[in-house]
């Protein structure tokens, strides 16, 4: 069986995975370097990631042959170029998933007065992760119809439960501190944007169908609409102090805070909010192991399952070795890193629609004489 997704659960999926990850500790972030006016960076790169939206959207309808992401590669440039592309897209989306993780665990820890650690917390949730993404892509997309009606309704309730105690006036002056700021700001925390870029992994492994650049573009808005939104609540309501907090989402979710007839529905709201970012991180190893298996050109449902193994592994240990909070911020936020990852993060995605172009134009090259033959 062909393991494809749905458009309908693909929409869902690109609000939960834009929004998801984006309301822990990067508002804060954000934050320390412009200030106020760290939301105006955050429209930036959502600009940017739009551009390239658009850009893979395009290359998808355009994907008449029904190519996948490897044959896409391997065809308009050439195979080491294609593997060395997946080992990069893998470990952007390893080192993803392993960020996400540890905001998570710093949520639960902070908000939920949960007293646990790495280990702990790790073992569970990667084996949830890991049986999710083992039965592929399907599977992601069928979890994510299921839970978006829960995760869209608790970010919606934070948000309006806060707005009435939000002073909006916090945010001005506007651009204080200069538009150089802003730009530094968006440059050094890109790494944790371009969340579309899964979508090239999904090169005919979804129908593209009717108005489907329109809806696909309209999900992606209505989520960067949402962690827009959400940021400019945290700012005002924090205004300089903004720049101290671990988790955005605790921050503003105290706001709901209502008696004890009705309990701690910032819990209730977090929990059922946190199912997006497992969510996100299990498309995202998804992703990471597809890149791994191209890279060495392996299959199989025993192979799969054992480059989820090794990686679930690697994500485990590494904390226990390294700060990667710390290493991520210095090599892939601030260091060279960034310069690496946006080949994959910006650079592909603008040349995908040549890229299948391309690969395209060479099936049907080799398709001809085939053709021509049966025909004789």
């Amino acid at each position: 069986m062909k393991d494809d997704i749905r458009q309908g659960q693909l929409l869902m999926l690109i609000i939960v995975v834009i929004s998801g990850g984006k309301f822990l500790s990067l508002p804060g972030i954000m934050a320390g370097m412009a200030g106020r006016d760290s939301w105006i960076a955050m429209c930036l790169l959502f600009a940017a990631d739009l551009v390239c939206l658009a850009c893979m959207l395009w290359a998808l309808g355009i994907n008449k042959e029904g190519l996948d992401i490897n044959e896409i590669f391997c065809r308009s440039l050439t195979k080491p170029v294609a593997k060395a592309l997946f080992l990069l897209y893998a470990v952007f989306f390893f080192t993803r998933v392993t960020g996400g993780m540890l905001d998570v665990l710093e949520l639960v820890s902070s908000s939920l007065s949960v007293v646990t650690n790495w280990v702990a917390f790790a073992l569970p949730t990667l084996a949830v992760i890991t049986f999710m993404a083992v039965k592929g892509l399907r599977n992601i997309g069928r979890v994510t119809q299921i839970f978006f009606i829960f995760i869209f309704a608790s970010v919606l309730l934070i948000l309006l439960l806060s707005v009435g105690h939000t002073d909006f006036g916090g945010l001005k002056p506007t651009l204080s501190g200069g538009f150089g700021k802003v730009l530094d700001c968006a440059f050094n925390v890109n790494f944790w944007f371009s969340d579309g870029v899964f979508l090239l992994f999904l090169a005919g492994r979804v129908k593209t169908g009717k108005a489907f650049f329109a809806k696909t573009t309209g999900a992606f808005l209505l989520g960067a609409a949402l962690t827009v939104c959400l940021d400019v609540v945290f700012l005002a309501l924090f205004g300089n102090l903004a720049r101290y907090a671990v988790s955005a989402l605790s921050k503003v979710s105290g706001f709901n805070i209502t008696g004890s007839v009705y309990g701690r529905l910032d819990w209730v709201f977090i929990v059922l909010w946190m199912s997006s970012v497992i969510i996100k991180t299990t498309l995202f190893l998804w992703a990471a192991s597809a890149g791994v298996e191209y890279a060495l050109g392996i299959s199989g449902r025993n192979a799969r399952l054992a480059v989820f193994c090794v990686m679930s592994l690697i994500i485990i240990v590494l904390p226990l070795v390294f700060p990667m909070e710390e290493v991520v911020r210095r090599v892939f936020c601030e260091g060279w890193g960034k310069y690496v990852t946006a080949a994959a993060q910006y650079a592909v995605p603008l040349v995908s629609p040549l890229l299948v172009y391309a690969a395209n134009k060479k099936t049907a090259r080799t398709k001809t004489p085939e053709t021509a033959e049966d025909g004789v």
